[in-house]
């Protein structure tokens, strides 16, 4: 079930993730898209703003020729011979055409004459304010382009020619040497061209006076088939690493669970093969303790040394035969206090042959609490063992025992050199030892806190381990 959960957990994931990706990828689409549109607007623009400055050059043009006709109708016919880019010339006071040129195009004639009935066709062309009137402007109408210039009560109007200034533009266009692709087209007639022609196109009118000319720009669609394929690549790369690096731990995990069995079984066998033998060892060495007490020294001494040595190693065995193994608790009220007291006699000499000083501080009177008096004492020895091993350059070792509201504290504390806090965690797992120089050369199995632990947690309290300058504090924390 747990398997199942973390596959279904996985998979979800990788179509989260994929989801994520898909969605970036056709984000990535649209902002090009949005951007190859944009380009375009920006260049039609452009191509316009081109147009319109040769129609203000136009304009300002007109108007110093304006000045000079003022009445003049000759200078009027004047200009109608020498300026290629003017077709015909109208001067109109108020309601009265005084001058026309060209009376044979009819239409022509029929439009000054209108203009004349009704000034207002071109004065009120825009909406102006009330109190403002232009002065000048362009009016256009059918195929006649009339720039209009007001000199006092007259209005003189300059009509150019389209086809002048359809190859004034077709000249301007080409003297840019734009590299955009484009074409101009006046009502249905292509006025110019450039370029190629794509499956995308903006289409535009230019500004009064040319409304009826078209500028139909072309562009071309960003490369989005390598732009799937680079997100579809990413997306199923990313994927692929994810699932290398969940198969990797999957598989450190399995190899360091197999190896944490394979020594836990090699070790309870050996354990169980150890422990006929050593029991043999401690019951004859208390024999010979018995016979041989009358005997001059060292010989009582060595046997006494035997004797804890063995004893000590049968409690080792059963630490290992009893690991991963919850105990029969025999939970009882316990005197804490003399429980410490009793601790203190079997270790005191102990540390005294590591020329550590132990200290018992902090003893509360007569505590009692439920729990079990062999796990407890099983897990003091622990600490004990730890600080004769690891902290003898400490000289000495505090035991303590005290109240905190509910909470009964008893700590052990050393002056050695410590464990680094980023390892405080790593001690208590299954036959890890700390690498250092402190650890060099000392036995140990690497189990002694990981059972210590175990047993803590069934008595329903914990251990909590703090760094202190110098030294570290063991603590067993029981409930009253």
């Amino acid at each position: 079930m747990k398997k199942l959960t973390t596959i279904l957990s996985l998979l979800i994931l990788m179509i989260f993730i994929s989801y994520l990706g898909w969605r970036s990828v056709e984000h990535e689409v649209l902002l090009r898209e949005n951007n190859e549109t944009l380009l375009a607007k920006s260049r039609i623009n452009n191509i316009n703003l081109l147009i319109e400055s040769l129609l203000n050059q136009r304009l300002s043009y007109l108007s110093s020729l304006s000045s000079q006709i003022d009445n003049n109708h000759d200078e009027a016919e004047h200009l109608l011979e020498v300026e290629t880019d003017i077709k015909n010339i109208f001067i109109i006071n108020k309601n009265k055409i005084l001058f026309l040129s060209d009376f044979n195009d009819s239409q022509w004639h029929k439009l000054v004459e209108s203009i004349a009935l009704d000034n207002s066709l071109i004065l009120n062309l825009k909406d102006y304010d009330e109190q403002f009137q232009p002065n000048s402007g362009w009016y256009q109408n059918y195929d006649h382009l009339i720039y209009w210039f007001k000199v006092s009560d007259d209005i003189i109007g300059f009509e150019l020619s389209t086809i002048k200034l359809t190859f004034d533009i077709i000249n301007l266009l080409d003297n840019q040497s734009l590299d955009d692709n484009f074409k101009l087209i006046n009502s249905d007639k292509q006025i110019y061209s450039n370029g190629k022609t794509f499956e995308n196109e903006i289409t535009e009118s230019l500004k009064y006076p040319l409304q009826n000319w078209n500028l139909t720009y072309y562009y071309s669609s960003p490369n989005l088939v390598n732009l799937y394929i680079l997100g579809i690549g990413g997306i199923a790369l990313f994927i692929l690493v994810l699932f290398g690096f969940v198969f990797y731990g999957y598989r450190e995990y399995t190899r360091t669970l197999r190896l944490a069995k394979q020594q836990v079984t090699f070790v309870g066998q050996v354990s169980h093969e150890f422990k006929t033998p050593l029991t043999n060892i401690t019951l004859y060495s208390e024999m010979l303790s018995e016979y041989l007490e009358d005997e001059a020294v060292p010989i009582p001494d060595y046997l006494q040394v035997i004797s804890a040595e063995s004893k000590r190693l049968t409690r080792l065995i059963q630490n290992v035969l009893t690991f991963n193994k919850s105990n029969n608790l025999n939970i009882k009220p316990v005197n804490l206090t003399a429980l410490l007291k009793q601790v203190y006699l079997t270790f005191k000499p102990i540390l005294a042959a590591k020329s550590l000083q132990l200290n018992l501080i902090n003893l509360e009177n007569d505590c009692i609490v439920n729990t079990d008096a062999d796990s407890v004492m099983q897990i003091l020895n622990n600490f004990l063992s730890n600080a004769e091993k690891y902290a003898s350059k400490g000289k000495q070792v505090d035991l303590s025992l005290c109240r905190s509201g509910k909470q009964v504290v008893i700590t052990v504390r050393d002056y050695g050199e410590g464990v680094a806090t980023h390892l405080l965690k790593q001690i208590f797992k299954p036959f890890y030892r700390v690498s250092s120089s402190i650890t060099e050369g000392v036995s140990g199995t690497g189990i002694g806190l990981t059972i210590a632990n175990q047993l803590a947690k069934q008595l329903q309290g914990e251990i909590k381990v703090v760094n202190q300058k110098p030294g570290i504090a063991f603590s067993l924390i029981l409930m009253e």
